[in-house]
Order: structure tokens, then C-alpha cells, then sequence
């Protein structure tokens, strides 16, 4: 397969970063865009040289398509999913895999049936500071892996977009451990506790903050700091970071320094120079490894990094944070299945 073609469904923040890195690609075409939002999917068809189709289901079906992206809002994951799965469809899902495990679930073990692949789309996997960790453990360069610090806290900027649809279990949690289980194995306990209270006086029911303590079923423990409460001139679109300690030593990513400063009239400005900055118009960070890594999934060249068993563990860990939240007692979660091929 020299040139699949792909259809994205969704076209939300993440559905237009995928849309116009796949239509930059060499080695793919976008071929369709889907939004139950006729007006915005017509315009980003139109942007991006594809067909638009109104209904997610056809889209995700359609005999002239090779791969799917699934970019909705997570309760909306399942049913474009399963119909591109069903379809036989390579099928990449933006994280979370789905709202609930159990949904989650349905989309691992319908692939597996299938024997179709999925690319469960955790970002962070393909940013090189994250991937440079996984490999140094890999390789043994810090023995075996002792402990865990990670923090993910956003700023209250982010319910601008959000507007309360999601959590953060769903939103941030999911990065943090799907990148604990890359490093130190399957989770073994969650315990967490919660505040409210800064969102709230900004007029979002949600919640502020999560510190998270996890054990690992290998014996090595963790901590984790998930939010989105920060004020909106923190610099490096908040605060973020993993520690991972060894035996023998210590791997360290500190993701705020970006090496580029942008001040106007009203103060610094972020700039992503990391996830997807587009150069000459082209998508390239991290979304740019992504995208060119489901390309030669769907051209059978490699399988997924990231599976749609890791996204169902993902899902499971952060909902567990929620769950250990709200009874104030630590959750104990059963080892998962062993992993699919695809």
C-alpha cells in the first residue's frame, strides 16, 4: 500500500492537528473528514482538499478509505470505532480510548477479534524526551525501575475549550499513566485526594487537583500531581515532568523549557515548539512522529506502540484515581489480560 487514504472523524482541536498533519504526509492522503457540525466539517474539507461526509458511521465504513482517526469528544469513541474495526479499517483513537472501561474494552477486544490494528493515540509516547526515557529502561541503563514522580497540572485557561465536558482522569490522568505503565510495568494500588474549589469560582463544576501515591506490581512505588487550576501567565502551558528512579540512576524530563521566548504588548506568549509545531507548513514534534507511525501501521511496515490494550489500562488507572478519591480508601486493580497481537 503506497498511498492509504484516511478519513478523520472529529474536527475538534486534536481532530484539526490530525487533519492537517495526514494531509502534510508524503505517505498518506487524507481522504475524508467527518463532523456532525456540517459548517465546520465543510470548511476543513475544503481547507484541506477532502471529501466531507456528514455521519461519522459512513465515514468510518466507506469502502475507499484504508484508516480511520477517531478524534470526538471519548463518550462519542465507541460506535465510529467499532464501525471502522467492523469495517476492517487500520483505526487510530485519540485519548482516552473511551469514557468508561468498559467502553474502552469493547473497542480492545472487537480489534482483537478483527485482527485489525489500533493505534491507541498517547502523544507523549512519540515525544522524544519520553521516548528517550522508555529506552534507557529498556536498555538497563538505570536498573530496575525504583520509583516515580511525575506532574501534569494545566491552567484554568483550559476549561475555555473544555467548558466542563471532561475530566481530569480522562484529560491529563490518561497521560500520566499510560507513561507509568511504559516505565515501570502494570499498576498495583491507587490511592488519591482531590480539591475544588479555584474552577468552581470561575464558574466550572469540575475538579482542581489530584496527588495520586501508586504501587506497581513489581514492587517499586510512585506519585503523581494531575490539575488544571494554575493561573494563565504560568509559563510552558503549566507544569510538567516525570522522574523515574533506578537502581543505578536517575532519568528526568522537565517538559516547561522550551528554548523559545515570545513576548508581545500584554505579555509571554507560549509557543508549542514540541507537540506540533508546523514548519513550511509541514506538522512535525511529536504529532509529526505520531501520524507518520499509524501511517506504516496502516501500510503493515510496524505495529502500534501504543495499543488498544494500553489505552483500556489507561482509562482503567485514572478512573481507579477518581474512584480512590471519592471513597478515600485505596483501590487494588486486577493485573490486565495478556496483550493482543494487534
Amino acid at each position: 500500500m503506497s498511498q492509504p487514504r484516511v478519513a478523520v472523524i472529529g474536527l475538534g482541536f486534536m481532530g484539526q492537528r490530525w487533519s492537517r498533519a495526514i494531509a502534510g504526509h508524503h505517505g498518506a492522503e487524507l481522504a475524508v473528514i467527518s463532523d456532525v457540525r456540517t459548517e465546520v466539517g465543510e470548511r476543513g474539507a475544503k481547507e484541506l482538499d477532502a471529501e466531507f461526509v456528514l455521519d461519522p458511521l459512513e465515514a468510518a465504513s466507506r469502502a475507499d478509505v484504508d484508516a480511520v482517526v477517531v478524534c470526538t469528544p471519548e463518550h462519542l469513541h465507541v460506535e465510529a470505532a467499532l464501525a471502522a474495526l467492523d469495517a476492517g479499517k487500520t483505526l487510530a483513537v485519540e485519548k482516552p480510548l473511551a469514557h468508561t472501561v468498559s467502553a474502552a474494552e469493547r473497542i480492545r477486544d472487537r480489534a482483537h477479534q478483527a485482527g485489525v490494528a489500533v493505534l491507541a493515540a498517547h502523544v507523549l509516547r512519540f515525544e522524544p524526551r519520553y521516548a528517550a526515557v522508555q529506552q534507557a529502561i529498556e536498555r538497563d541503563e538505570i536498573g530496575a525501575v525504583q520509583a516515580i514522580r511525575s506532574e501534569r497540572i494545566g491552567l484554568v485557561a483550559d476549561q475555555d475549550i473544555l467548558q466542563g465536558r471532561t475530566s481530569l482522569a480522562l484529560y491529563y490522568g490518561v497521560h500520566e499513566f499510560d507513561l507509568v505503565r511504559w516505565y515501570a510495568g502494570e499498576v498495583a494500588t491507587v490511592w488519591a485526594a482531590r480539591s475544588r474549589g479555584v474552577l468552581a469560582a470561575h464558574g466550572h463544576d469540575v475538579e482542581d487537583l489530584y496527588s495520586v501515591g501508586l504501587t506497581f506490581a513489581h514492587g517499586g512505588h510512585g506519585t503523581a500531581m494531575i490539575g488544571w487550576s494554575l493561573p494563565p501567565r504560568v509559563p510552558g502551558f503549566g507544569l510538567a515532568g516525570f522522574t523515574v528512579i533506578g537502581e543505578r540512576g536517575v532519568l528526568q524530563v522537565t517538559q516547561g523549557a522550551t528554548g523559545f521566548i515570545r513576548t508581545l504588548a500584554d505579555g509571554p506568549s507560549d509557543v508549542d515548539v514540541h507537540y506540533a509545531p508546523e514548519v513550511h507548513g509541514t506538522t512535525y514534534g511529536a504529532l509529526g512522529i505520531e501520524v507518520d507511525h499509524f501511517v506504516r501501521c496502516v501500510r503493515g511496515e510496524t505495529d502500534p506502540v501504543c495499543t488498544a490494550g494500553d489505552g483500556v489500562e489507561a482509562v482503567r488507572i485514572a478512573l481507579a484515581m477518581e474512584q480512590a478519591a471519592d471513597s478515600g480508601a485505596t483501590v487494588t486493580l486486577e493485573a490486565p489480560p495478556p496483550p493482543a497481537t494487534r
